[in-house]
């Protein structure tokens, strides 16, 4: 499990503000570059400031993992087998060793099923132990694009809630025609947030925890991330 702790409760730009007077006389959403700011090394997970408002700012993002136990199920109520950080500091060492402890159980569980269906082959092979390596830089700079992503996403809602389909955003900008007017909905049913080149967009990946810095509140949410493959590079233009 990865979670990923705000150094503030969001809030949307207030009505008549700045931010709101300026998006209300753009009358089109912006698209993820033209909201983004540049992403640089010492930002990487915020705060990301677009439109004079903060749409996010990261304190920390930790990894938990739990170690399946014989036949138990696994309850995450209960502490962690181990548990690591990638920011602000990696410290990922015991993650590492328990992902390949956890992988080693797997093919111990292959073998056992294998021996029983062809019990005259040797699955011995199988038990040779895991030496599973993760580029946890780069993981960390998949993060912050995923962070960025997460800043337009909430963009784009606030701007589709406030200003798509009402009377008064048709009224102040009669050349708007319904049928091309930006839409969250499709973001989201399509599984990708809109950039300008299709090509660059990250896929989303599933739920992330997200909570603030207070222990009273923390919601369940979904951070727009990107793969974690060694051989891939992170899509928008930045430093890191």
């Amino acid at each position: 499990m990865i979670l990923v702790k705000e150094k503030n409760n969001f809030a949307t730009p207030a009505a008549d503000s700045d931010a709101w007077k300026e998006t209300r006389e753009e009358g089109s959403v912006r698209t993820y570059s033209a909201f983004t700011p540049a992403r640089t090394t010492n930002k990487l997970f915020g705060p990301v400031v677009a439109l004079e408002h903060e749409w996010i700012d990261i304190k920390s993002v930790k990894y938990y993992v739990w170690v399946k136990s014989g036949d138990q199920c696994i309850d995450i109520t209960t502490d962690p087998t181990v548990h690591g950080t990638l920011f602000p500091d990696i410290n990922m060492g015991d993650v590492t060793d328990t992902l390949n402890h956890g992988m080693d159980h797997v093919k111990a569980t292959m073998s056992h099923t294998l021996d029983t269906i062809e019990s005259n082959v040797n699955h011995q092979h199988l038990l040779t132990p895991s030496t599973l390596t993760f580029d946890w830089e780069l993981d960390k700079s998949f993060m912050s694009v995923a962070v960025y992503q997460t800043a337009h996403f909430r963009y784009c809602d606030w701007y589709h809630r406030q200003f798509s389909g009402t009377k008064r955003h048709r009224m102040d900008n009669p050349t708007i025609d319904t049928s091309t007017r930006p839409s969250i909905r499709r973001a989201l049913s399509s599984g990708h947030v809109q950039v300008d080149n299709p090509e660059n967009a990250e896929p989303l990946i599933s739920h992330i925890s997200i909570s603030n810095t207070s222990d009273e509140t923390t919601s369940s949410s979904e951070l727009a991330t990107s793969g974690t493959e060694s051989s891939s590079e992170p899509s928008d233009d930045s430093d890191v």
